[in-house]
């Protein structure tokens, strides 16, 4: 994927990759012009406090390719901050089933609300090479350690 690609998935995604504390998380955000919304806390996405600077990857949202992985700073917005009201402009409509009537009130309570603003320009490589992140599955008594059944696996005799 091109890097003149890279805004215009991230503009029409709802969910990225960030990764936070060495793992990365998904997230649904909304896009706004230049920047993205993400809105963490109780009844919402868990997410711990984000760094200055967060990686994103992106996914295109039809067939799911690898779209980039580039940096975005991260500010946190707080009620009364410049660009509050635009966030929660943006994020309110987006939310969908909400555990409450007046999601806003508990964002600006309990919530974090941040800004996103991905630099494009610098694409951060990831190595094709590089370990996936996937763990070994956990032990367990529903493993099948024998042979299969004999008549697994089998293909039926035509019969006439």
């Amino acid at each position: 994927m091109t890097a003149s690609a890279t805004p215009a998935a991230f503009g029409k995604s709802a969910i990225c990759w960030l990764e936070v504390e060495g793992r990365d998380r998904p997230v649904w955000y909304v896009p706004a012009g230049e920047v993205a919304y993400v809105v963490s806390g109780p009844g919402e996405q868990e997410l711990p406090e984000l760094p200055a600077s967060v990686p994103i990857t992106l996914r295109v949202k039809d067939t799911r390719e690898y779209a980039g992985r580039f940096t975005a700073s991260a500010t946190r917005l707080r009620p009364g901050d410049e660009g509050w009201d635009d966030a929660v402009g943006a994020l309110r409509p987006a939310r969908l089933n909400s555990p409450d009537d007046d999601p806003v009130a508990r964002w600006s309570q309990d919530g974090a609300v941040w800004a996103l603003r991905p630099d494009f320009e610098t694409p951060t490589p990831v190595a094709r090479d590089a370990p996936s992140g996937a763990r070994e599955p956990a032990p367990t008594s529903a493993t099948t350690r024998g042979r299969m059944p004999g008549h697994l696996g089998k293909r039926r005799r035509r019969e006439g």
